[in-house]
């Protein structure tokens, strides 16, 4: 593999460098737009289900059928992001996104709303997600150029993390004073905004991403996970991330019964807890956007910090306290997982980038029915606190293992440079 092309940020601003690029511009006003609205739609059906039910086995069944399509469909949607052009494809997300979201909107206004019909469209959009959101990683590479593409990525992060402060805080406001419905219909504008964003990209801003058909989507599946296994440095960011994602990124199940069933708070501090979280990972892109290349040290430091954090998030019920920690919660998931995101894009070739993306999101994202269940579980049949001191125990059990094995690589000498600040020129051995 031949990667010469790929090297650390230089010179000028590193948080100005992917900005300067017109196309890049308008995906990131787009999608800082449209996030918010989708947090405020999650906080919403979060709030409404334990509204319906006070139950934290309804609230993870929603999770799990919200997320099951992105585990069961997502290294699909990473193939067919190297298949075909992904600014169309994602424009196509965001039409159906807009739908979806407008017919919570109207049932729940029709006043027949049921946790059958909130079981549907979660399932609904979670289709939409496993596509949408390795689409997302790997269209960065279409923007920018390689030299910016560590920046680009924080950038995106921290357009996605806007909506952690913006959406949850919105949400709490439309809540109390409009009603869940209209969380939803604002939801559906913000993805008909998006959409147009991307429509105004010009196709010569873009690097091409289509290529030639010539295997199936299931050999293309498989040749992106080949890679992964032979890849050393590859295997190691897998294991990391797929305790974190399992135990750890299950925010949508975790924050409501941390909010309402061991802190006891309103709708307003839930909103508050989900901004705290949101402020630590907006505080973490912005410091990522101008830090450059990843390093192996970054990525374990963050996600040891991470389940240290969500051990004491469950042994305080002071809810100052909480939004500290949630703030710090924020910053570590988000200094792992975008730190992740960047050394997968700049280890991989340009022609499997869509299928390395849709890795990172099965793991961070698609593992949230199997990880919210277990939570919900535990908390139901034990407690709140102990699930979520179980998550973080697991986290930190993860990222022993993986520093295991980033030790053995670097004792073989088989350890990639980039994680080692030095911005690697040629492909790890394999």
């Amino acid at each position: 593999m031949n990667v010469k092309n790929i090297g650390p940020v230089t010179g000028g601003d590193p948080a100005e460098k992917a900005l300067r690029v017109p196309g890049f511009r308008r995906y990131f006003i787009g999608s800082t737009i449209s996030v918010p609205g989708n947090w405020m739609q999650m906080t919403a059906q979060a709030w409404l289900v334990l509204d319906l039910t006070g139950s934290p086995i309804a609230l993870a069944w929603v999770t799990t059928l919200q997320f099951m399509p992105i585990m069961l469909f997502s290294l699909l949607g990473g193939a067919l992001a190297d298949r075909f052009q992904r600014r169309k494809l994602l424009i196509g997300t965001q039409i159906v996104g807009a739908f979806q979201a407008m017919a919570f909107a109207l049932i729940l206004i029709s006043g027949s709303m049921e946790l059958w019909h909130i079981f549907a469209l979660a399932t609904l959009l979670g289709l939409v997600n496993a596509m949408d959101q390795p689409l997302r990683q790997a269209f960065i590479t279409d923007l920018v150029p390689a030299s910016a593409l560590p920046n680009g990525i924080a950038l995106n992060a921290l357009s996605m993390n806007i909506g952690r402060v913006v959406g949850p805080a919105l949400g709490g406001v439309v809540l109390a004073f409009f009603g869940p419905a209209s969380a939803f219909f604002l939801n559906a504008v913000t993805f008909v905004i998006f959409a147009f964003s991307l429509s105004r990209i010009r196709p010569q801003h873009l690097s091409s991403s289509a290529r030639s058909i010539r295997t199936t989507l299931i050999a293309d599946v498989r040749e992106g996970l080949g890679f992964a296994m032979k890849t050393p440095a590859v295997r190691v960011l897998l294991v990391a991330t797929g305790f974190i994602g399992l135990f750890g990124q299950n925010f949508s199940t975790m924050v409501p019964l941390v909010a309402e069933l061991l802190l006891h708070v309103t709708k307003a501090q839930f909103g508050l807890l989900n901004s705290c979280l949101g402020l630590g990972s907006i505080a973490a892109a912005l410091s990522l956007a101008g830090a450059g290349v990843p390093t192996v040290r970054r990525i374990l430091l963050a996600g040891l910090s991470f389940g240290l954090l969500l051990i004491s998030i469950a042994l305080t019920d002071a809810l100052w306290l909480s939004c500290v920690l949630f703030f710090g919660a924020g910053a570590a998931a988000v200094t792992f997982s975008t730190s992740v995101q960047t050394s997968f894009q700049l280890l991989t070739p340009a022609h499997m980038r869509g299928r390395l993306a849709s890795m990172v999101t099965l793991l961070i994202v698609g593992s949230s029915p199997i990880g919210a269940m277990l939570t919900g579980v535990v908390a139901e049949q034990g407690a709140v606190w102990l699930a979520v001191a179980l998550n973080g125990a697991m986290c930190i059990l993860g990222i022993a293992l993986s520093a295991r094995q980033a030790l053995a690589l670097t004792r073989k000498g088989r350890s990639p440079r980039i994680w080692l600040g030095g911005g690697e020129k040629t492909a790890p051995k394999v």
